[in-house]
């Protein structure tokens, strides 16, 4: 994740508490613990120029993944694995130290607004094991994507999909991905100028940072559910 900086703290301070982030988020930024040049972790608050986001009018189910994905038998949940998703996240053993952006203390302050309630996971169940999931915040009718994992075939793509079929569902508005790879952009994801994301974004938040519950999206419960007949 690359970006422009926009606030820093020192030592996180402020950032890392449920009003920071939230504050942050809804400047349309987000947060990163780098590692500075005198070899210290600071959380500083992101933006990205352009900024990748997924149309949630035109999801695309790539069309291998149409064939493959119903055989995997995988099972789709919501919430139900939230630390372990956000643990996954940050095993990147692959990383070197100053690659590293989702520290233990990031990953705390993810747990924490998680339990106000604007965090959310989405996993992927091959039976009782947790191969696939993805993470993000949500506020008002904006929801951001900050990573995902795979321990298994079409897993990560699948945790996305879910999760980009229910947010579109539940009547939400913008969903960002931050960032365009060539594995995000099969599946619809395209990248728009900082100030047109910004307008997205206040368009979102029109009715306040409150989030739309997905209550009213049931949502594929399993791979063969996602990617529909």
């Amino acid at each position: 994740m690359d970006g422009e900086p926009g606030a820093q703290a020192d030592d996180g301070g402020w950032i890392l508490d449920p009003p920071g982030m939230l504050f942050v988020y809804e400047q349309g930024a987000f947060p990163m613990d780098t590692l500075d040049g005198d070899g210290c972790f600071r959380v500083a608050a992101y933006r990205a120029d352009p900024r990748a986001v997924l149309p949630l009018e035109h999801v695309r189910i790539p069309r291998t993944l149409r064939r493959t994905l119903p055989r995997r038998g995988y099972a789709l949940t919501v919430n139900a694995a939230f630390e372990r998703v956000v643990s996954a996240c940050a095993e990147r053993p692959g990383l070197r130290r100053q690659e590293v952006w989702l520290t233990p203390r990031l990953e705390e302050a993810y747990s924490r607004l998680h339990r106000w309630g604007h965090a959310r996971s989405f996993e992927v169940w091959d039976g009782d094991e947790l191969v696939g999931g993805t993470f993000g915040v949500t506020i008002g009718r904006a929801h951001t994507l900050e990573s995902m994992f795979h321990r298994g075939p079409d897993a990560g793509t699948a945790a996305v999909l879910s999760a980009a079929v229910r947010i579109r569902d539940a009547g939400y508005a913008v969903l960002d991905v931050q960032q365009r790879t060539p594995h995000t952009a099969r599946l619809g994801v395209v990248e728009v100028p900082e100030p047109a994301f910004q307008q997205r974004l206040r368009t979102a938040l029109v009715g306040g940072l409150r989030p739309l519950d997905l209550d009213g999206a049931t949502g594929p419960s399993d791979g063969a559910a996602l990617v529909g007949p």
